[in-house]
């Protein structure tokens, strides 16, 4: 019995799409593309995948799935474009459940109608799905004033490799002791289970939101504002360094303030004075943040470069003279640089990872080119950290069925 038929017995007509053309960067084509709509048609597909020892390759928009790994047997694709909508919503709690597929627009709506917003930009996150968001981990420059996203999320409805259906954690802040299962499933990009619903921490929105700019040359001569800007008496919302810039410059660094008008109008002053310089303020808020969060995400071959914040200067001039003046964006609070490469520069990535490793760095690579393998390309995990991500896959994955798989 094919792939398609034996499907057609476990899953109803509509959840089954055997286009799989929407996913060109992944590698392979999959023997169907699944579109469940509930949680228990996502466990039954993987009860079916278990069973059949066919690997499952879950995608959300797929933009940032990591597909430049071919697995050796048939696979199928399951997108979570039909798990949408919100189950529960409690402003006065500041708590929302929603479906993984739901688009964060849609939920951006919901919540802005109660003043209310997910403080969380990552690039393109008017893309994302709620799901997808949480399966990548990624947090965005917002981090520096709210946290990294996973202490947002409160709770999660996951299917594990084998079929079981999992609810992680809960609807409120404090609500685990001993070991959180959940925290491993934020970043595992659906290796570990798929997600199928979310329960995450809103916030009020705030009533002054302030861009502040500071052009300069290079971005290099950017970094000690950066730097200070860290040590300030407070902290800013977010505060990232891009170049080229988005007003026109070389490279801006880029500092956002949030608050009543009488403290955001107190923290620009006690910030400049605390840096030395004069910032100018943008006038349109929105679109530049939003060209600065997307800036340096998008092409053939995306770099990652995470490191101490005070080796920032030398990461600069090591990726300068490795592989030239490339789009930049720099997070100096975290110590990350995210740098977008051409297709001819594929060979200059591991001379770039060699000296990064050397200054206590590590690299990332995301690539959308079927011929790139960019897991080979990134540094290698710890070993501890290889060895936890082992038995959490063994637990959550016994099947090895889910991409990437051990296989």
């Amino acid at each position: 019995m094919s792939v398609t038929a034996s499907l057609a017995e476990t899953l109803p007509a509509e959840a089954l799409d055997g286009n799989g053309d929407r996913w060109p960067w992944i590698v392979g084509t999959p023997e169907a593309v699944i579109h469940p709509a509930s949680t228990e048609e996502v466990a039954a597909t993987m009860r079916w995948a278990a069973g059949r020892a066919v690997g499952v390759a879950v995608v959300a928009s797929g933009r940032r799935f990591l597909g430049a790994r071919r697995l050796d047997r048939p696979f199928v694709i399951l997108c979570t474009d039909r798990l949408t909508g919100v189950e529960i919503y409690e402003p006065a709690d500041l708590t929302l459940t929603a479906k993984a597929g739901t688009p964060l627009t849609s939920l951006a709506s919901t919540l802005g109608a109660h003043r209310q917003w997910l403080p969380f930009d990552p690039p393109h996150v008017d893309t994302r799905s709620l799901g997808g968001l949480v399966a990548a981990g990624d947090s965005g420059p917002l981090w520096m004033g709210f946290g990294e996203l996973r202490n947002h999320i409160l709770g999660s409805t996951v299917v594990t490799g084998d079929g079981r259906v999992v609810r992680l954690g809960g609807r409120v802040v404090k609500n685990v002791a001993g070991f959180d299962l959940l925290k491993p499933m934020i970043g595992s990009r659906g290796r570990l289970a798929v997600l199928t619903s979310v329960c995450v921490r809103a916030f009020p929105v705030p009533p002054v939101d302030r861009l502040l700019a500071l052009r300069a040359d290079s971005a290099s001569a950017l970094l000690p504002v950066a730097r200070a800007v860290g040590t300030a008496p407070f902290l800013p919302v977010s505060s990232v360094l891009v170049s080229p810039a988005p007003l026109g410059a070389t490279a801006a660094l880029l500092v956002r303030l949030h608050g009543a008008e009488p403290t955001v109008e107190a923290d620009q002053r006690t910030l400049e004075r605390h840096c030395g310089v004069s910032f100018e303020r943008a006038a349109d808020v929105r679109t530049v943040a939003a060209l600065a969060r997307d800036h340096a995400a998008d092409g053939e071959l995306v770099l990652g470069v995470s490191t101490l914040p005070s080796r920032l200067p030398e990461v600069i001039v090591a990726m300068r003279e490795t592989v030239g003046d490339v789009p930049l964006a720099i997070d100096t609070y975290r110590g990350a640089v995210r740098a977008v490469l051409s297709a001819d520069q594929f060979q200059d990535v591991a001379r770039l990872r060699a000296r990064v490793e050397a200054l206590g760095g590590a690299l990332s690579a995301r690539s959308t080119r079927r011929d790139v393998d960019a897991s080979a390309l990134s540094s290698a995990p710890s070993k501890a950290a290889g060895e936890i991500t082992a038995r959490l896959e063994r637990v959550f994955d016994s099947s090895s069925v889910l991409w990437p798989s051990r296989a």
